[in-house]
């Protein structure tokens, strides 16, 4: 399945025009939900809230929304699939909008590889009126999303019992010292993450940590789905884990990710910075301080500017340092801040930053050899 690329708009809407949203969403209560916080932001207008996935469909391609908004359990057919089946003729920004699901989380992190641009927890917005800030969190978010370009997605519906491929991983050699690759992505970060782990051979003698911005509750399924596409082992970091050659270890939801001089992680429940937790910004600073010329830092699509000022000290600290370019990010708030800070010593399309950290592994290995 190839995943679309998606680009941030940097241009105003037309005449101040509302953001035309269309509603998807089999429960009413849902639906009403929807409608009470988006009726509070005049830059937005629901244009149509249905409750089935064909008539989602039908009513996208018939009424053009700037928005979709896309539960999961729909009748006629579910969200994975209509999210397909709009993206196939008619490209438009499509978030993911629903509770927490167990193992059917994996089969939402494949409805972003196929065009969805992000996941949000449905839970939580119900306590938008106590909690204004999750309110104003997402009206942000859904105004970032609607401003991205999107390419149409040729359809392509698994079926059902299509078994998940898996991969014999070789038996791991303990290394005393292994390199270090720390990657922060938000927005559009799963399918970069895939994009970029499937350029890596297990072979190699680097550990990689992984900061993902992501609501909470959805951190196992992505997990899961990681470890099922791609060759390296990836699993949710614990307290205390060793780093291991050929093993990615992704930051658990609410925990912010550190690594230790003597190669270990450390997991902190401090505050939040800038909003995150996890926050690119430890993970790179633990990076820079404990691991220096092997260690490196990779920022990928995401919005705001979290890790821009860790990635700089990497690199400072003699580490190499990526950012995605602009035409392959989905947003690229993230990467955009770590370049204006000069923090990227190398800025890469995303296909090709796989690629580039298997040289700099190499090359690392040549040096001490």
């Amino acid at each position: 399945m190839k995943a679309n690329h998606h680009t941030e708009k940097t241009e105003s809407r037309k005449g101040g025009e509302p953001i035309r949203v269309l509603i998807v969403d089999d429960v009413k209560s849902a639906r009403d939900l929807l409608v009470e916080i988006l009726t509070t932001d005049p830059r937005f207008q629901v244009v149509g809230a249905v409750a089935d996935g064909l008539e989602a469909v039908a009513v996208a391609l018939k009424m053009r929304p700037d928005l979709v908004t896309m539960d999961i359990r729909l009748p006629g057919i579910d969200g994975f699939q209509a999210v397909e089946k709009i993206l196939a003729v008619f490209p438009v920004p499509i978030v993911m909008i629903t509770a927490s699901m167990g193992k059917q989380e994996e089969k939402l992190f494949r409805a972003i590889t196929s065009g969805a641009l992000d996941v949000l927890d449905k839970q939580e917005l119900y306590l938008w009126r106590t909690r204004p800030e999750i309110r104003n969190s997402f009206l942000r978010r859904l105004r970032t999303l609607a401003s991205t370009r999107v390419k149409r997605v040729p359809a392509f519906i698994p079926a059902e019992s299509e078994p998940i491929p898996t991969f014999r991983r070789p038996q791991r050699r303990r290394a005393e010292s292994p390199l270090v690759v720390a990657i922060a992505a938000s927005t559009g970060g799963p399918t970069a993450l895939v994009k970029v782990l499937r350029g890596i051979t297990p072979q190699v003698n680097a550990a990689f940590l992984v900061v993902q911005h992501m609501s909470k509750g959805f951190l196992e399924g992505l997990v899961r789905w990681l470890d099922n596409e791609v060759e390296l082992e990836v699993k949710k970091a614990q307290e205390g884990d060793s780093l291991e050659a050929g093993v990615v270890l992704v930051a658990p939801g609410d925990h912010h990710m550190m690594v230790t001089e003597v190669d270990t992680v450390r997991l902190d429940k401090s505050l939040p910075i800038n909003g995150h937790r996890p926050s690119a910004e430890m993970l790179f600073d633990s990076v820079a301080s404990s691991c220096g010329k092997r260690g490196a830092g990779v920022i990928l699509t995401g919005m705001g500017s979290d890790g821009a000022e860790g990635l700089k000290s990497v690199r400072l600290c003699g580490g190499h340092t990526i950012a995605q370019d602009e035409q392959t990010s989905i947003i690229f708030g993230m990467p955009r801040a770590a370049i204006e800070l000069d923090a990227a010593e190398i800025v890469l399309p995303l296909e090709e930053i796989g690629p580039q950290i298997m040289r700099w592994i190499s090359e690392q290995k040549d040096e001490k050899n």
